[in-house]
């Protein structure tokens, strides 16, 4: 059924997150509408530009009231989950790396060790933590797959 006096009470970072909340509101009993991002428009070779269009969570206007419950519910929610996840993998000291393309330090909290961020100073890819591989990983190959000598 559709709203007849619909009021956008959520914007959401994204579609999923938008879906999320939708289905948070409607396990309140809220009926609720998601007006998603499909627009080609803040998209390019990078991925999404922010901020030009915005997931949006609506409701009935009789119901902003109780969804504002609802919705205090699902933020507190996500800071306990997000909480934990830190607890578990985002432990420890901030991870220090050298920028390979102008030498600059930059530092990572260790939450994002083993991913892939931009140097601060020059943005270039830099892999933060993880496993190092040794000097002598060639040694680690079978002989059978070695280059042949000619």
């Amino acid at each position: 059924m559709g709203l007849r006096d619909p009021v956008a009470v959520y914007n959401a970072a994204s579609n999923v997150e938008a879906l999320l909340v939708r289905d948070a509101l409607i396990a309140a009993g809220i009926e609720a509408h998601v007006t998603e991002d499909l627009s080609p428009v803040g998209t390019w070779v990078g991925g999404l530009i922010p901020e030009i269009h915005k997931p949006q969570v609506w409701v009935e206007r009789t119901d902003v009231e109780r969804a504002g419950g609802a919705l205090d519910e699902y933020e507190r929610r996500l800071l306990q989950r997000r909480r934990a996840g830190e607890g578990e993998a985002g432990s420890g000291p901030p991870i220090e790396v050298e920028c390979e393309e102008c030498g600059g330090l930059a530092s990572f909290p260790a939450a994002q060790r083993g991913s892939v961020q931009e140097c601060p100073q020059c943005g270039a890819y830099i892999d933060v933590g993880g496993e190092e591989l040794s000097d002598d990983w060639k040694s680690s190959q079978p002989e059978d797959d070695a280059p042949e000598e000619r």
